[in-house]
């Protein structure tokens, strides 16, 4: 294994070493004109992430009874869709249209979560019911990006991209103040995951928490981008890209839903000859 880690690792600096000694790295017609390396933290918000959004992925029964709950828009509480991200990349230059940059990625966002609260006061201590969903998504991207170069120090950067990504194993974790059985929020094609939530003493009454692996995901989304970067010794660039845009998220078998994405990602890219 050690031996075998060994060879990789040579490997990868040999080529690392070749690509930047070749002055002109193609790929068709493209040369390669970065290695990029960013990570990145987003908010890819969904448009209607509310009580319903998580309970849709229960069959008929168990949504009819979580209903009867009855919290309502007004005792909404809180809510977050939080994604950090590892990008690797390579950028390409085509030599006809030399400040158009072609930008590559993939990406491992390894904890995305999305949660909601809601609260209701009507009894003496209340009540309340949290959902949360953590899910880890493999996304690949696209960008075409205009560069305006400055004393060849400093590189301004927009344009405009897009990225689509799948994320499966997902779990779904639900935690409330007031007593549920197992079978009311079972999910209609999963499997429970039994220990990684303990059950406890919410509120007034002993409360019910648990958590359920639930099915995959499909996410697309398109964006405007602007960026900078710092260009030092001529083959290092340090720099801060923005993104703006929207898409949807489509949990396959259930409902298809509208997202807003900003992203700020941090960047170190290898600039070759």
């Amino acid at each position: 294994m050690k031996k075998n880690t060994t060879i990789l690792l040579g490997l990868i600096c040999f080529a690392f070493s070749s690509m930047s000694a070749q002055s002109n790295w193609h790929i068709g017609k493209f040369k390669v004109k970065k290695i990029d390396f960013s990570l990145g933290y987003e908010t890819d918000y969904i448009n209607s992430m509310d009580y319903g959004f998580f309970v849709d992925q229960m069959d008929a029964v168990q949504q009819a009874k979580l209903a009867e709950l009855n919290f309502a828009d007004s005792e909404f509480y809180s809510g977050i869709c939080e994604n950090p991200s590892i990008n690797v990349g390579l950028t390409l230059v085509h030599p006809a249209v030399r400040s158009l940059e072609w930008r590559n990625s993939i990406a491992y966002k390894p904890n995305r979560v999305d949660a909601i609260s809601y609260y209701n006061n009507s009894d003496y201590d209340g009540a309340y019911i949290n959902l949360s969903g953590r899910h880890a998504e493999f996304t690949i991207e696209s960008a075409a990006i205009f560069k305006l170069s400055l004393l060849n120090l400093l590189n301004l950067y927009g344009g405009i991209g897009t990225n689509m990504g799948i994320t499966n194993n997902n779990t779904t974790c639900v935690f409330t103040s007031f007593d549920l059985t197992a079978d009311d929020i079972s999910f209609r094609n999963t499997a429970e995951v039994e220990g990684n939530v303990p059950s406890g003493a919410y509120g007034s009454g002993d409360g019910y928490n648990d958590c359920f692996q639930t099915g995959s995901q499909f996410n697309q989304r398109a964006f405007l981008q602007v960026g900078a970067g710092l260009v030092f010794f001529k083959r290092i660039e340090l720099g801060l890209d923005i993104k703006y845009g929207v898409g949807y998220r489509a949990d396959f078998g259930h409902s298809v839903d509208g997202t807003q994405l900003v992203s700020t990602n941090l960047n170190l890219r290898y600039i070759l000859k």
